[in-house]
């Protein structure tokens, strides 16, 4: 017998999380209501300039046997530890940066196709994403 309370198709999604809705979207969406909205709100700051620390961090970690349970690319980490720990610095002072910049930065962050967590992306896309996130915290400070 199914559960009356569970909903799975007809639940009701919050305005602006329709399906196929991106992140800009919603932001300009939200921004025209004169909402603020979780990207660009001060607790995701914080969020991710910790984020940014414990990647530099880790990148430092020596131990393999430590290192052997991550997906971290530890060399690509190391590499780019002064720039990760210098966006953390710059997104601590951003008061209202651009939510491209932010959607790029937890990309980074998070996305399968980051190329701190994927061997196939290049190396080099590390850098010119590290150089576009910090031009847009740059131009909003």
């Amino acid at each position: 017998m199914a559960n009356p309370t569970i909903h799975t198709e007809s639940a009701q999604r919050p305005v602006g999380a329709q399906r196929g809705v991106g992140i800009l979207e919603r932001w300009h969406e939200a921004r025209a209501a004169g909402k603020r909205t979780p990207l660009v709100s001060a607790r995701n700051h914080r969020m991710l300039a910790q984020w940014l620390r414990r990647l530099a961090s880790q990148s430092q970690e020596r131990d393999p046997v430590a290192r052997r349970h991550q997906v971290l690319l530890h060399y690509r980490a190391a590499a780019a530890r002064t720039e990760l720990l210098e966006l953390a610095a710059l997104l601590d002072r951003a008061h209202d940066p651009d939510p491209a910049c932010m959607a790029l930065l937890h990309q980074l962050l998070a996305g399968p196709d980051s190329p701190l967590y994927n061997a196939r992306i290049p190396a080099a896309e590390l850098r010119t994403t590290l150089q576009r996130v910090r031009a847009g915290l740059l131009t909003q400070a």
